[in-house]
Formats: structure tokens, C-alpha cells, sequence
């Protein structure tokens, strides 16, 4: 008789398994929350500083950021391009590069393109650039220059 339960004490077993680990299942959350990340705020940049954004006139594709009026006043500036072509919304960043005693910063090589393999594509139909800038002065705080420019 022993054997013929065995089974039965089996399957009940396996079957209030189940049902506890269904209960537990639904109990715990389905998909993990995910952390709420504040962006930091920065204050508006000196209105001395003047950054401008032209074509190259010696590289295709290729625009040259020039900001002047620093006052040597900073130690790192990072800048984000953006800019639509053909209807998708493009960029470049940048890591934050020293500034440390400079009065001004030029950047001529920043290309609107894909490049992979050193095979470049360009970018075309860019008529306008958004730019920002974010500067950490010499006493590490950070302020922002947003602005956009016609091509």
C-alpha cells in the first residue's frame, strides 16, 4: 500500500511547490525599479565667454568651434554637437580637454559624419548645429553655454 501512495504523496507535494512558488511570483515586482538619476543643474556660463561655429574652409564636412573670453579662468571644457541630417538627429561629444591658462579654444577638426575603418561618411544637408559647452573652473565648479548656430 506504501507504494501506491508514494506517488500521490508526491504529486501533491510537487503540486503545493508550485503553487507556493506561483504565489511568491506574483508577490515580487515584475520588473526592477530603476534608480532615479537627477541631472545636474549648471548655472548659465559667463556672458564674456563668446563661442562661435563656422564650415572649415579647409576640411569637408567639418566645422570649427572657437570660444574666446576665458580670462583664463578655467581648467576643462567638454562640448556636445548636435544637428539633424536627413530627418535623424546627429552628434559629437567630447571627453572634458584641458583649457588650464588659456584665454581661448579652437577646435577645427570636429567632422559631421560617421567614420569606421578610417572610411569617413559624411553627414549631409546640415544647415544648422545646436552646441553645448560645459566649463569647470579653477575651483572645480561647472557652469553651461547653450546656443544654436546657422550654417
Amino acid at each position: 500500500m506504501n507504494k501506491k501512495l508514494l506517488p500521490i504523496i508526491i504529486g501533491v507535494c510537487g503540486i503545493g511547490v508550485l503553487i507556493l512558488g506561483l504565489t511568491l511570483l506574483k508577490k515580487s515586482p515584475s520588473k526592477p525599479q530603476e534608480p532615479v538619476i537627477e541631472e545636474e543643474q549648471l548655472v548659465a556660463a559667463d556672458s564674456s565667454i563668446v563661442a562661435s561655429v563656422t564650415w572649415s574652409k579647409i576640411k569637408d564636412n567639418t566645422i570649427v568651434l572657437s570660444v574666446s573670453g576665458l580670462k583664463n579662468g578655467y581648467t576643462k571644457v567638454a562640448y556636445e554637437v548636435s544637428y539633424e541630417t536627413q530627418g535623424v538627429v546627429q552628434g559629437v561629444t567630447t571627453r572634458p580637454l584641458d583649457i588650464t591658462g588659456k584665454d581661448t579654444f579652437v577646435r577645427d577638426d570636429i567632422y559631421l559624419g560617421t567614420c569606421s575603418k578610417n572610411v569617413c561618411k559624411p553627414h549631409t544637408g546640415v544647415k544648422k548645429v545646436s552646441l553645448v559647452l560645459e566649463f569647470t573652473d579653477t575651483s572645480g565648479k561647472k557652469s553651461q553655454l547653450a546656443k544654436d548656430f546657422d550654417l
